[in-house]
């Protein structure tokens, strides 16, 4: 394993992910929190293959990364003039691609 420092952004937003990761077998490992506060290790695969180096940078890689989610639930609301007395319910999505701004550079 590789230990890298790393930003990662979805296209399109100002909030990223920093700080310290690692590269092993091509994915990138970082750690993350829950929205229940739980730890869990986050992995974006083939950074390594989808990352190109920076020109004039030693060690230094950035690129785009589609990550596919399957199986999301996504909440749905319901039209008040339909029958229904729920107020929403959850719909599940077969798939969603998120794309993400990779930057990381390997620390010795």
């Amino acid at each position: 394993m590789q230990k890298v420092v790393y930003s990662i952004s979805k296209v399109n937003r100002d909030e990223k992910l920093k700080g310290v990761g690692y590269l092993s077998e091509g994915n990138l490992l970082i750690p993350s929190l829950s929205s229940k506060g739980k730890p869990y290790i986050r992995v974006f695969e083939s950074v390594s293959e989808q990352c190109k180096p920076v020109f004039g940078k030693q060690d230094e890689f950035k690129g785009y990364v589609d990550v596919i989610y399957t199986n999301v639930p996504v909440f749905k609301s319901v039209d008040h003039d339909s029958d229904e007395n729920k107020e929403g319910s959850y719909e599940v999505l077969e798939t969603i691609e998120t794309t993400y701004y990779v930057w990381f550079k390997k620390v010795l």
